[in-house]
């Protein structure tokens, strides 16, 4: 590595610290800053407008979109945690628009291809992403948040502090995960899933509007989660009803091949009573 002033690479208008140490053959865009001491590898791509804080490590095959925010101290592209890792060429994919706080780790994938990261989600501190993860746009993950190898998370997901899911999982879209909630299974859109284990409390409501679904929609998500805790001994049941006796709007059908999909099985309603605080009235 040498130091970035012999770079030729680096686009004129972007302000690049002395101590930043950066690769020959690394890609900096327009308007970028890369603060202190960060180092950036020869086959990292960071595109416009995009800030580079202070002590950030940047390696592997990796890409950092354009407007993303890296705030200090976090290792992006580095080797997986996985003994089957035979020093491949493989990265990183962080979309546009994101903000990836102090001590967050992101590692490359396994074998070939990318863990990637969707556009305009925010990280917060000591959060964790292993290899070979897919996280969807517009994803908040708390602090101390992890996900291991090969999970996927979908949109508008919130991931509470201290959290985590087993390995392979699916969490759906606009699913709120409970603070040190834990599950070996996968999580399905629209819920609220807290405990460890994991098990569904009630329709993430807050979220769907803070996304713009409409209320007519929300209610029929509300029917679904009323009939799995009906038929909470048979899911297949209950999702031939959800697939039968509620409006077809996308969140339902979404739901109906969610657990129509599911390899490792999907979390279960809690054991809620009628004197709970979710409302399982039609």
């Amino acid at each position: 590595m040498t130091n970035s002033s012999t770079i030729t690479t680096v686009k004129q208008d972007s302000k690049i610290h002395a101590t930043a140490i950066i690769a020959k053959g690394a890609k900096i865009g327009s308007n970028v800053e890369i603060g202190p001491y960060s180092v950036i590898g020869e086959n990292v791509e960071i595109k416009e407008h995009t800030y580079i804080g202070p002590h950030v490590i940047l390696e592997g095959k990796t890409e950092i979109g354009a407007n993303c925010k890296l705030v200090a101290a976090c290792s992006i592209g580095l080797p997986p945690q996985d003994i089957n890792y035979k020093d491949e060429l493989t990265g990183v994919k962080i979309g546009d628009g994101t903000t990836i706080r102090e001590y967050v780790t992101i590692h490359r994938a396994v074998k070939e291809g990318y863990t990637e990261i969707g556009k305009n989600c925010f990280l917060m501190n000591y959060v964790h992403i292993g290899h070979n993860v897919f996280v969807g746009h517009n994803v908040i993950m708390a602090n101390s948040a992890m996900l291991p190898g090969y999970v996927t998370v979908g949109d508008y997901t919130f991931i509470s502090g201290l959290s985590t899911i087993h390995q392979h999982c699916r969490i759906g879209e606009s699913v709120m995960f409970g603070a040190m909630t834990g599950s070996r299974l996968d999580v399905p859109p629209y819920f609220i899933a807290d405990g460890r284990p994991a098990k569904l409390r009630g329709v993430n409501k807050v979220g769907l509007r803070r996304r713009g679904i409409k209320r007519d929609v929300i209610n029929e998500i509300e029917k679904a989660f009323k009939i799995l805790y009906q038929e909470s001994s048979n899911t297949t049941k209950a999702i031939e009803r959800i697939a039968t006796e509620l409006v077809q709007h996308e969140e339902i059908k979404k739901i109906v091949e969610f657990y129509q999909t599911t390899k490792r099985g999907v979390i279960v309603t809690s054991n809620v009573s009628a004197g709970s605080d979710i409302d399982l009235t039609l």
